[in-house]
């Protein structure tokens, strides 16, 4: 004969044939932790039908069963709280480049606190009459520099913009031509203003006038 409290009405799981079941004036939710299992375990055996007792191997494979949920949720939460440390440290260490410049592919070149707009290509070949202009959103030519002779391999350039009391100059964003030569791998020298997060614990990314950048893209750090 089986007994149950008479409070209990709609059962609503069953687990190695218990009846779980919701009072009428139930305010829990609807989770099931270890403690809650096992005082239905243990409710399940004290009301059990004598003379048909529950198959021992059934209640073993479902604490089993259980028992791996349980792991499974647990390490869940451990690597959750993980990822947030290692996203956390992630932002931590971005932050150290805010006032930095970094060096990313691109023509595109902006001018950092002293009013230097700066870069590096290579130079696929030698060449006789290498020069590079800096051009602004109309075209116009802003700066440009004579380098003429030059060898193939790394070149750097960097053009001082000053107004005529000689403080730093911010012409805005500036594109950068480069002619007299083959080249390739060009990137610029951007200054990085702000660090934000992205969601799921994603890499910080860097703000700077060009747009956004992933840490990872930067090529060099000055």
């Amino acid at each position: 004969m089986n007994i149950a409290p008479e409070i209990f009405q709609t059962p609503v799981t069953n687990l190695a044939g218990l009846s779980q079941a919701q009072p009428e004036n139930a305010t829990g939710d609807n989770t099931l932790d270890q403690d809650s299992f096992l005082r239905l375990m243990t409710t399940q055996l004290k009301f059990q039908d004598p003379f048909d007792p529950l198959d021992n191997q059934a209640m073993v494979a479902q604490l089993a069963q259980f028992s791996s949920v349980a792991g499974i949720s647990e390490m869940k939460q451990s690597l959750s709280e993980i990822a947030s440390i290692l996203g956390n440290n992630r932002l931590s260490d971005a932050k150290e480049w805010i006032g930095h410049s970094v060096l990313v592919p691109g023509n595109i070149s902006v001018a950092d606190k002293n009013g230097q707009y700066a870069g590096e290509f290579e130079l696929n070949q030698a060449t006789d009459n290498l020069s590079i202009d800096l051009l602004n959103d109309a075209g116009e030519i802003v700066m440009f520099v004579e380098l003429g002779q030059q060898k193939a391999g790394p070149v750097e350039f960097n053009f001082d913009s000053k107004d005529e009391s000689g403080k730093p100059l911010d012409q805005g964003r500036l594109r950068v031509r480069i002619n007299g030569g083959s080249v390739s791998n060009l990137a610029t020298w951007v200054p990085v203003a702000s660090v934000k997060t992205t969601e799921g614990n994603g890499p910080p990314i860097l703000v700077t006038p060009i747009g956004n950048v992933f840490p990872a893209e930067a090529l060099k750090i000055g």
